[in-house]
């Protein structure tokens, strides 16, 4: 095994005001979807059911493709999203370093271009979709339920929001003696909340790590083609998406994880998905090498 991997992480306290953003993805769509309170209270009474037993929702655009698609596109701009960012906050805020941010920024605005543009089809089409809609409803169609086009743009959305890290040693406060016992008890409760939250991302950048190469080690653990695994080329892909974020988020400049990152790479240079799947050699020393950086993954609630 690589002696690099088998010393003890180095780790240190980083100043991530300097290398680090928080990022925000804020996305909201129209679901087209309506409680219909008639045909609720119908299914209910028709089944001697109280009124809270069940509810009808309607699918006001049933059939849209086009409203199918957006749906979509928004899922996987919040998987690109959370693939590329660490958790940060509670309320949803992620992080990301500096040396990442460029890549993300593209990624996330060729996406977001596209969700536009399925939205302007959409409200192109709208009014065909309503007069559409009421042939597929039959009686559950209500005109009055469709807001104007105009209205519905304005229920799609798509934004990041950016904000800088605030480090403990970056705090300024102007106070009284007699405050400065709060203040400092404040700073010490940041300076705790702040570790947490360099470990919690570091954690869930090992745990979608192990995760990836648990998947791999499995499925390329066989001989012949009597106990052949079949597997996607997404198994290869996602090894790498998970090497381009140990060294993009190591938020902690962590030596061991950096050491990771080179031992897969140069393990998985020049491979492809086929070569894996025709050579039993190659399928062997790469799950070995998979195999060995798993087990220095630092254990978790895995």
């Amino acid at each position: 095994m690589n002696d690099l991997l088998q010393t003890a992480p180095t780790i240190e306290v980083p100043k991530l005001s300097d290398r680090c953003i928080a990022v925000d993805l804020n996305i909201s769509v129209w679901t087209a979807r309506k409680k219909d309170k008639r045909a609720s209270a119908q299914v209910n009474n028709a089944n001697n059911a109280s009124a809270e037993a069940s509810a009808v929702h309607k699918n006001l655009l049933a059939g849209c493709d086009t409203l199918t698609k957006i749906k979509t596109k928004a899922n996987e701009i919040r998987t690109i999203h959370y693939q590329m960012t660490l958790p940060w906050t509670d309320n949803g805020t992620r992080i990301i370093m500096t040396a990442g941010y460029p890549d993300y920024v593209e990624c996330i605005t060729a996406l977001r271009d596209e969700f536009n543009d399925l939205i302007d089809t959409f409200i192109e089409q709208y009014d065909f979709e309503v007069i559409s809609a009421q042939a597929r409803l039959g009686d559950l169609f209500d005109e009055d339920e469709y807001p104007p086009s105009w209205h519905v743009r304005d229920k799609f959305n798509c934004a990041i929001k950016c904000y800088p890290i605030t480090d403990v040693g970056d705090w300024r406060l102007d106070v009284d003696a007699d405050a400065q016992e709060f203040v400092d008890e404040a700073i010490n409760g940041y300076a705790s909340v702040m570790h947490n939250q360099i470990t919690g991302a570091m954690n869930d950048v090992h745990k979608r790590l192990h995760d990836v190469l648990s998947r791999m080690s499995e499925r390329l653990d066989y001989v012949g083609d009597k106990d052949k695994k079949i597997f996607r080329d997404t198994l290869l892909e996602n090894v790498f998406d998970i090497i381009a974020l140990m060294r993009t988020c190591n938020l902690t400049n962590d030596t061991q994880l950096i050491a990771q990152a080179d031992k897969l790479e140069q393990a998985l240079r020049g491979v492809s998905p086929d070569a894996l799947r025709d050579d039993a050699h190659l399928r062997a020393t790469t799950k070995r090498t998979v195999d060995e950086v798993m087990a220095t993954i630092p254990l978790l609630d895995l």
